[in-house]
């Protein structure tokens, strides 16, 4: 009896090994497959993000330098460069005055005057 139930529990524990080694066998290709996906993807968002960057960066307006190129050539009038550069200015300074509120109200300490 004592050899039957040692053969029995052998048999169990044998079945056991070979059970885990095909969940083992099993599930390395499918993290294969899940890592490949992930990466994919990462490289999507990758690239969708610096196209996306670059259509933004490419619509800029005049620059100063601009003006003063089209003012030598002649293609502006000194009255229009002046124009030109003062709407400029003020954009700028309000974008400032815009970041810097910005920057106030996300500011976690703000000192007592």
């Amino acid at each position: 009896m004592i050899l039957t139930l040692v053969q029995h529990h052998l048999t169990l524990a044998t079945q056991a090994e070979v059970s885990t080694v095909d969940v083992g066998a099993s599930i390395f290709p499918v993290l294969g497959w899940l890592l490949a996906i992930v990466f994919a993807g990462g490289l999507c968002i990758f690239y969708i993000r610096r196209w996306t960057r670059r259509d933004y960066q490419e619509q800029v307006g005049f620059t100063l330098g601009d003006l003063r190129e089209m003012l030598e050539s002649g293609e502006i009038t000194p009255v229009e460069f002046q124009s030109a550069r003062d709407a400029m200015i003020a954009q700028v300074k309000k974008q400032a005055a815009k970041s810097a509120t910005t920057k106030a109200k996300n500011a976690k300490y703000t000192p007592k005057k």
